[in-house]
């Protein structure tokens, strides 16, 4: 049975209104509560109402331990996890792969020189990504997204440990350097533009208002 989107919206409320402020992981107890909700009405027979307020009873506790995010924390084991198992999926790989030769065999390090590094060039790329991502999410959505919101400090981590490697390579042209910090920013601006696309197909297909 089918919920509708009267009902996946009252869940997502009622997710919201017990502490799950940020919408990635809203979005993904509100999927697991639905098809829970959807299946205790086929196999008892219930209404929505019924077989919604019967679930939370007995799996409350257990849900809104998912609600007790570390909102003061920069950083989270989690997020960082779900970003790792991003980064090694076959297409991002492939995608690695054939950025480095590009760079290798490519003449890339010619755009460079001692006055402008890889480094300087990481650093605009940075700035730019986490000054986008504030006016998106904050000025524009109005919205918290945990895994992106707790990734933008391992940015800053990626750009700090760029130059403590880059004498060890001799040159912060280095293309092996270049090949490894290149495809985190791609792989971070893919993960970026997968998390928004995601909450807009659920807002488009399930809720009428998510502020």
């Amino acid at each position: 049975m089918k919920l509708s989107k009267e009902s996946i919206q009252s869940i997502d409320n009622y997710l919201k209104h017990e502490g799950f402020v940020y919408v990635d992981i809203r979005m993904e107890m509100v999927d697991h509560v639905a098809n829970a909700v959807e299946e205790k009405m086929e196999v008892e027979n219930l209404n929505f109402y019924d077989a919604f307020k019967s679930y939370m009873i007995a799996h409350k506790k257990e849900i809104m331990k998912q609600s007790k995010t570390d909102s003061k924390s920069q950083y989270s084991l989690h997020s960082i996890k779900h970003f790792l198992f991003f980064l090694a999926k076959p297409f991002n790989v492939v995608l690695g792969l054939l950025l480095f030769f590009v760079i290798k065999f490519g003449g890339i390090n010619e755009f460079f020189s001692k006055a402008f590094t890889f480094g300087n060039l990481f650093f605009i790329i940075i700035m730019c990504l986490a000054l986008f991502q504030v006016i998106y999410f904050h000025v524009y959505l109005k919205e918290r997204f945990y895994y992106i919101e707790k990734l933008g400090g391992i940015l800053a981590i990626i750009y700090y440990l760029q130059l403590f490697l880059s004498p060890t390579f001799k040159s912060t042209n280095s293309p092996y350097i270049f090949t490894v910090f290149s495809y985190v920013i791609i792989a971070y601006m893919f993960y970026f533009i997968k998390t928004v696309v995601k909450f807009n197909s659920f807002k488009k297909n399930y809720l009428y208002e998510t502020k």
